[in-house]
């Protein structure tokens, strides 16, 4: 099995600023795992690297793809699993960063996500997609069950979903990996995280949050995109719906509640390896990861 690493966790845990010490360490790529660092245009909501990083780092579908267009989980997993080959035929190491568990789940396995439990989480982690898109999804898992739903009946189609992937479940009794994984999940006091979230949120305005979103709404905004946090809240201010400080209120809000999804949705894998940070000693975290990363590759 090709050897991959793979770093996730919440939401401003500091996944990028590990992951580029880790590529510099490992002279290998990274490939991106979040649903929404693929748009151009979105660099800030979505805590995007900045030019600067990814200078000095490959990252792989980053930054690629136009706000209107839409990206489905198959194209991803297609996309990523071609990268994978690739980079082990360079003899790198390949990284994936990001905290899209559905994605990066995707990729990993062979679709045997346990079913019992995760009809919010599913829903939450296809919240970015349009009707179609997760019809797609179904049409690819049991084509059968697609054909006798309609793709606006989204919740009969997330059900059908869920009953697919339990079905998967049932036959093997346990998710099946197609690459030997190192998955570290970095974690943090809830508190901590929840403080550093709130911190990111005012950085994102005073770095023209507000202006970003005006300059992409409407015209530039396609379905997909505008459902990321960030950009979902301001909308409802652009239309004079709400104040400013409310949409901020509501971006704080979201993000802590996606953190708790990412924790959640990580936290029934068996595999995972869970990293606490040291937000006061970060190179102590560095240090920790490539231990285990040594550990792993000389296994």
């Amino acid at each position: 099995m090709i050897k991959v690493i793979v770093i996730t966790g919440p939401t401003a845990v500091g996944k990028t600023k590990l992951a580029v010490e880790i590529a510099k360490y490992l002279k290998t790529d990274i490939i991106n795992g979040d649903a929404f660092q693929i748009y151009q245009k979105m660099d800030i909501g979505t805590a995007k690297p900045s030019p600067e990083i990814r200078a000095q780092i490959k990252h792989h579908l980053c930054d690629f793809l136009d706000p209107l267009n839409s990206y489905s989980i198959y194209e991803y997993q297609k996309d990523v699993r071609g990268l994978i080959g690739q980079m082990h035929q360079e003899g790198k190491i390949p990284l994936l960063v990001g905290g899209s568990g559905l994605y990066l789940d995707s990729v990993i396995y062979d679709y045997k996500l346990e079913g019992h439990g995760r009809s919010k989480e599913l829903e939450e982690e296809l919240a970015a997609l349009d009707n179609e898109a997760v019809h797609a999804i179904l049409m690819d898992m049991n084509p059968e069950a697609a054909e006798k739903i309609h793709p606006n009946n989204r919740k009969r189609v997330l059900r059908a979903i869920e009953l697919a992937f339990e079905q998967q479940a049932n036959k093997t009794g346990k998710n099946i990996p197609l690459y030997d994984a190192l998955n570290l999940f970095l974690t943090d006091d809830r508190d901590a995280l929840y403080q550093a979230i709130n911190d990111r949120v005012e950085e994102m305005f005073s770095r023209g949050l507000l202006g970003e979103v005006e300059k992409l709404f409407p015209a530039q905004l396609g379905i997909q995109a505008r459902k990321a946090i960030g950009y979902k809240e301001l909308i409802p201010y652009l239309e004079g719906k709400i104040t400013l400080e409310e949409a901020k209120e509501q971006i704080k809000q979201a993000t802590r509640n996606y953190a708790k999804r990412q924790w959640t949705w990580f936290r029934k894998h068996p595999d995972i390896v869970w990293v606490n940070i040291s937000r006061s000693d970060f190179n102590k975290t560095i240090e920790e990861v490539k231990t285990l990363i040594d550990r792993f590759l000389s296994s």
